[in-house]
């Protein structure tokens, strides 16, 4: 099956199971990551590792209509060189190009791993450190 947009092929087995029939409608989309804590689902994140700050259009038109129909923010996280972090707004429209580039926003992280942890405790988990196990 061929990408809309950018006309790669893409090879999944949820693609090759749809293969025989006709798909030109469907678009089948990953999600990196489910932020859940507790029993709710708190955030929903894409992880890009590239410098290149762009993400295919139809991935984002989809991960913004889960991320609305669950009243959760949207994160887009490129992690390349440290970690960015940036927030999608869910009502935000997102034109049907092949991609959207993130060059021109502001990130609402830039930093290292550990930073990235200590944002999302902060925000989501509210959790204690914890304790360094002590090796005999």
């Amino acid at each position: 099956m061929k990408c809309p947009h950018c006309g790669n092929y893409i090879e999944s087995t949820l693609f090759k199971a749809l293969e025989p029939y006709d798909s030109s409608k469907t678009v089948i989309t990953n999600v990196d990551y489910v932020l859940e804590v507790g029993n709710r689902i708190r955030a929903i994140i894409e992880e890009k590792k590239s410098n290149c700050k762009i993400i295919r259009g139809y991935q984002l038109i989809t991960l913004r209509k889960i991320a609305r129909s669950l009243g959760v923010p949207l994160y887009v996280m490129y992690t390349k060189n440290g970690v960015e972090l940036y927030e999608f707004p869910t009502n935000e429209r997102v034109k049907t190009s092949p991609f959207v580039s993130f060059q021109d926003r502001e990130p609402i992280l830039s930093g290292s791993i550990s930073d990235l942890g200590s944002f999302l405790n902060e925000k989501y988990l509210q959790a204690p450190l914890k304790e360094k196990i002590k090796r005999r």
